[in-house]
């Protein structure tokens, strides 16, 4: 049975919970940003690896299943590259970490009594803006995808 993932809310029990929740959104794209980096260099340095050795296996002539293991090799990293395009990915959440860094730290920076209505609704504005772009941005690369051919049927 799958588990339904609960919505976090517990930064609006906070004391300042603006702040809370752009600290909160700011850990998910520095996590996201984390995770799309180590995929981009292992797939980017996978692929590099597969592909030199395939050319090594068969100057060597190795047997044909090593050299075509090798060469599935190469194919399976080009596939994570073609499908989670983890080198976009990773310049998407750098960008959103770094607008929401900027503006939280211009936020910190106001002395507490100076953080009012005006200064409170510009981060927010921000924290939004910055999950709209993200999302639109995604949604864009997701449709510059081509489309997986249909299988035929035979008749």
């Amino acid at each position: 049975m799958r588990r339904r993932r609960v919505p976090d809310h517990s930064w609006a029990l906070e004391p300042d919970p603006l702040l809370a929740l752009a600290r909160r959104e700011l850990a998910f794209y520095a996590r996201t940003c984390d995770r799309a980096r180590r995929l981009h260099y292992v797939t980017e340095l996978g692929a590099l690896l597969t592909t030199s050795m395939t050319v090594v296996a068969a100057g060597l002539h190795a047997p044909a299943w090593l050299t075509a293991l090798i060469a599935g090799g190469a194919v399976f990293f080009t596939g994570v590259r073609q499908l989670f395009s983890p080198g976009s990915r990773w310049v998407l959440a750098a960008r959103a970490r770094e607008t929401l860094r900027r503006a939280l730290d211009r936020y910190l920076l106001l002395p507490e009594p100076e953080r009012d209505v005006a200064a409170r609704q510009s981060l927010q504005t921000l924290i939004e803006e910055v999950g709209a772009n993200e999302l639109r941005e995604w949604s864009e690369a997701q449709g510059r995808r081509p489309e997986p051919p249909v299988p035929a049927t035979g008749a």
